[in-house]
């Protein structure tokens, strides 16, 4: 016989069989594993298209509502007057109503904020005895007042002496740089001087921080018709006092046109606003995503109108863990 039928003879045929088997079943493996990668490629690239088309609609959302937002700023009929009434709705004069919290668009939602940054105090032009009392009605101590004074002061001011408890480059040099010698741009800077820490500058949970009743915007004065309750009081306002401004912010009396003389000594010079901050959040319908606009306007009166001036710019992307209502 030329093949033997043996025991050794079966196996010689199970061991290539073996193999065929072991062959195969990698290939469906590797088959599988294309599928998998195929599929999870499919997914991801399905979901890159419908975010970038989102955030595309977003964004326009995003413009619409701030190109309403500024025709609206522009279209004020009264320059003497801008007030904010206690629920902080905003008001460019009483007979066109506050500014929207909300616009509707057959696409999506935007939410918008509009405040005067004169309606805070600018850290560029504040009097020490402005701030000191501040400070002690945020109860930081006598100590802590002098070296946030005098470190705020030598960052500004353009030579290199220090006060007695400021700093100048001898002292920001071991940190990487060196006092600015010039006002702030953005209240960012603050922590980058010395004695002002995050908590200071941006607060916790429990309480704001300086952002809440600082800019580095406008020309130092204090809008009365803006300005916020808790910065009346930090001001040293009292309840009363306060109560009287208030009553003033109504749509029934339309804010201050001339400021009375007790608040005057406050720090309060305006009645109206020259510089905005425009805020706008708009989210698709449906979507998770939304498109966030945020900048300072200067406004500055024309022969017809206004004319605007951007000040500051920001704009980024948003994402929420869920689908928007």
């Amino acid at each position: 016989m030329s093949y033997k039928t043996g025991w050794k003879g079966r196996y010689g045929r199970d061991k290539h069989g073996g193999y065929a088997l072991i062959i195969t079943l990698w290939v469906l493996v590797l088959l599988s594993m294309l599928a998998m990668t195929f599929n999870l490629s499919s997914r991801l690239s399905t979901a890159m298209v419908r975010n970038f088309k989102e955030e595309t609609v977003a964004n326009y959302l995003a413009v619409s509502g701030y190109n309403m937002v500024l025709r609206e700023i522009m279209a004020d009929r009264d320059r003497a007057v801008d007030f904010m009434d206690e629920e902080g709705r905003f008001y460019l004069d009483r007979e066109s109503g506050p500014l929207p919290d909300t616009i509707h668009l057959p696409e999506g939602d935007v939410r918008v904020r509009v405040e005067d940054e004169e309606g805070r105090i600018n850290i560029n032009h504040v009097s020490e005895n402005i701030l000191r009392l501040v400070l002690k009605n945020r109860g930081v101590d006598w100590e802590k007042q002098n070296e946030l004074i005098d470190s705020l002061k030598d960052w500004i001011d353009p030579d290199d002496a220090h006060r007695l408890n400021g700093a100048e480059d001898e002292y920001y040099e071991l940190l990487g740089y060196q006092a600015k010698n010039d006002r702030l741009d953005l209240l960012d800077e603050l922590l980058l001087v010395k004695g002002f820490d995050r908590e200071l500058v941006y607060g916790n949970d429990e309480s704001p921080g300086l952002a809440r009743y600082f800019t580095t915007f406008g020309t130092g004065g204090l809008n009365i018709n803006t300005a916020s309750r808790e910065l009346m009081r930090l001001l040293g306002l009292g309840e009363i006092e306060i109560d009287t401004v208030m009553n003033q912010r109504t749509v029934t009396v339309g804010g201050y046109r001339m400021i009375p003389p007790r608040f005057t000594a406050a720090g309060f010079s305006r009645t109206s606003t020259m510089y905005f901050r425009v805020v706008v959040e708009a989210t698709p319908a449906g979507s998770n995503i939304s498109y966030r606009i945020e900048s300072v306007l200067k406004r500055i009166p024309a022969l017809k109108g206004y004319d605007l001036e951007t000040l500051y710019w920001r704009e980024n992307v948003l994402y929420s863990s869920s689908k928007a209502q």
